[in-house]
């Protein structure tokens, strides 16, 4: 870094002094002041890599000296700025960084404290840089090794920020990623989750807790990217993907469910317990962008979305199957899709108003288990239309006859045990509106 240029306006020379001794023992540039034409002369020459700027000066030298920093459409061009300025001046710092300035310091500067100061300035001349870097890649200006250095940078970010949310916020960087971006979509929220992952980890070191979730996450998280969704997040054993089709979403759980069995084979062969996983998968609106401040920031989705998929997932535990998608999922999928579905009514679950259709896919369920549920079909769903009238006395001798048939159908044995007396009188008074209530956070 002693090659780059600091330049200062302004400010009291106390503080220049002090400003010189801190850059000094962090081994940075020390800061050249420069009256305000001066700098403006420098600025214009591109002599200047950053420009502290004193908000004690006045305000049409101040906004001259931001315009001429960054103007309009400068993008990676501008020159960052770093304002100064007392706590008293809180609103005319507001102002500066609403029209491009990059962050801000606190004067007078202690020299008790000089990370307050130096890691700020350290950081704004470590993002230019970058800044710098990637426009000269995209002008094609290439030094010898600037791809490579291009390609490790990308590579390692991807692996804590996947590519596709960046290319979502319309960024090609980690650089160029600001806070408070964010952008609206109509997305398939995926979530999975082990079963009875506390009782299992209970039996196992924390060295062996990692390597048994690198394990299993390294089978199934390359199924996800293969069906064009991407990791939002990793929730301990729990996986949160986004899909921009619900058809992939769907796909993707299958090929996920199926590989959990190829993977339980080698568990099962090493003396290790099988598992057990249960997915939920849901569709809406929701927003991808950056929360946090500005030294920690993270990527992140807001949505009712995420919060039904979540709850969905919670589903399977009630009802005993391993995947269950919302009545939305199933509203996006070609009419040919193939996959085995089974209404299974709606729901409504903690904290929500609205009721979510659900229904479960069993296309990895065993041969026998794919051929009773077929055989029935027509039956499962006179049940579940009774069901939804309010017929719980006609609903309740169906399932009870469909969970006499197959032992294994977990869903009919719910829906006749709710099907009782006890539990119809659990619902209390008013009108039914056909949407079963679990209370499930």
């Amino acid at each position: 870094m002693p090659g780059e240029r600091i330049v200062g306006v302004g400010g009291t020379e106390a503080d220049q002094r002090a400003l010189e001794v801190l850059l000094r023992g962090a081994d940075l540039p020390i800061a050249r002041f420069l009256t305000v034409e001066e700098a403006l002369s420098a600025i214009a020459s591109d002599e200047v890599d950053l420009l502290l700027l004193d908000l004690m000066l006045a305000s049409n030298e101040v906004f001259a000296l931001l315009r001429a920093a960054v103007p309009p459409g400068a993008g990676g061009n501008r020159t960052p700025v770093i304002v100064t300025a007392p706590p008293s001046a809180k609103e005319r710092v507001q102002a500066c960084l609403q029209r491009g300035a990059e962050d801000y310091l606190t004067t007078p500067f202690d020299p008790q404290m000089p990370l307050l100061v130096t890691r700020r300035v350290e950081l704004c001349l470590r993002r230019r840089r970058l800044r710098e870097f990637t426009s000269r890649l995209q002008m094609g200006a290439r030094g010898s090794n600037d791809t490579q250095v291009l390609r490790l940078y990308t590579d390692s970010a991807s692996r804590f920020v996947p590519r596709e949310f960046l290319q979502h916020l319309h960024r090609d960087t980690l650089a160029d990623v600001k806070l408070g971006d964010h952008v609206q979509r109509d997305m398939t929220v995926f979530f999975s989750d082990i079963r009875d992952f506390t009782t299992l980890s209970e039996q196992l070191t924390p060295q062996q807790n990692f390597d048994f979730l690198n394990s299993y996450l390294k089978q199934v998280t390359p199924i996800i990217r293969g069906r064009h969704g991407f990791i939002d997040k990793y929730i301990g054993d729990g996986i949160m993907a986004l899909f921009p089709e619900p058809g992939e979403a769907l796909a993707a759980a299958v090929d996920l469910g199926r590989q959990v069995v190829r993977y339980n084979q080698g568990r099962h062969a090493a003396g290790y317990t099988p598992i057990r996983i249960g997915i939920g998968i849901h569709r809406g609106d929701l927003i991808l962008g950056t929360i946090g401040e500005e030294e920690r920031m993270q990527t992140t989705v807001i949505a009712d979305a995420v919060n039904v998929a979540s709850r969905i997932e919670g589903l399977t535990k009630t009802f005993g199957v391993s995947l269950l998608v919302s009545g939305t999922v199933i509203a996006g999928l070609e009419p040919q899709h193939g996959f085995r579905l089974r209404h299974l009514g709606a729901v409504k679950t903690k904290g929500q108003t609205r009721s979510v259709a659900i229904y479960e896919c069993y296309d990895n369920d065993p041969p026998e288990a794919i051929a009773q549920k077929e055989k029935t079909a027509e039956i499962f769903a006179q049940g579940i239309s009774e069901f939804r009238k309010g017929m719980f006395l006609t609903a309740g001798r169906i399932f009870a006859r469909l969970a006499e048939m197959d032992k294994t159908d977990i869903v009919a044995a719910y829906y006749r045990d709710r099907c009782t007396l006890s539990a119809v009188r659990e619902r209390g008074p008013g009108i039914w509106d056909g949407a079963e209530k679990i209370e499930l956070k």
